[in-house]
This record gives C-alpha cells, structure tokens and sequence, in this order.
C-alpha cells in the first residue's frame, strides 16, 4: 500500500506509529549506550592512562625516546575522523522523518534518564 493511496486518518495513524516506535526505540537505545558507553569509557580511561604512565615512566629512565609531538597529532587525526563519523550518523537520520526526530528525542531523554 502506497503513502499516497492513503487517506488522511491511515495517515495520521502511520505518522503516529512511526513516532511511537521510533521514540520508544530512542529512548531504550539512549538508555543501553549510556549505561555501557559509562563502563567502556571508564574502562578506555583506565587504559589510556595506563599507557601513558608507563611510556612517560620508560621514557624518563631512558629506555625508549617517545615523540610526543607525533602522538598527540595521531591521536588528534583519530578524533577529527570519529567527529566526522558521528556527524555523518546524524546526518542520515536527519533524512528520515518522522522516525528520526522521534528517536532523536526518546534517545535524549533515555540518556538523560539512564
């Protein structure tokens, strides 16, 4: 059945489910990646900071020569390039309506409340 073979209560219907789905969807996926994304993060944390200790601590009693310079530039290019995925992600689901803006809302509020 086409969208346009609709009339204007299917419509309303279809628009209505799509919001539905599509914020309930948002909210419980907001709520999951801000629960896990706490633990992964705490977790990368941990590691990161790790790694940074032990090549300033070997780096301090001469055992290796780190470029610091480098790292932090590597390190700069790898976030530029998940920015410009994450802006990517969010641009295709600007494209989709009516579902998209309803999940955006459910995933704000599942966030904010997980």
């Amino acid at each position: 059945m086409s969208v346009l073979a609709l009339d204007y209560g299917e419509l309303a219907t279809f628009i209505a489910t799509q919001i539905g789905f599509g914020g309930t969807l948002g909210f419980l996926l907001g709520y999951g990646v801000k629960k896990i994304a706490a633990i992964v993060l705490k977790i990368m944390a941990l590691v990161a900071g790790l790694f940074s200790l032990a090549l300033a601590w070997l780096a301090s009693i001469g055992v290796i020569s780190v470029n610091f310079n480098a790292l932090t530039s590597i390190m700069d290019s790898a976030l530029a390039n998940v920015v410009g995925t994450v802006i990517g992600g969010a641009t295709f689901f600007a494209q989709i309506l009516p579902i998209s803006g309803s999940f955006g809302l459910g995933f704000y509020l599942g966030a904010k409340k997980g």
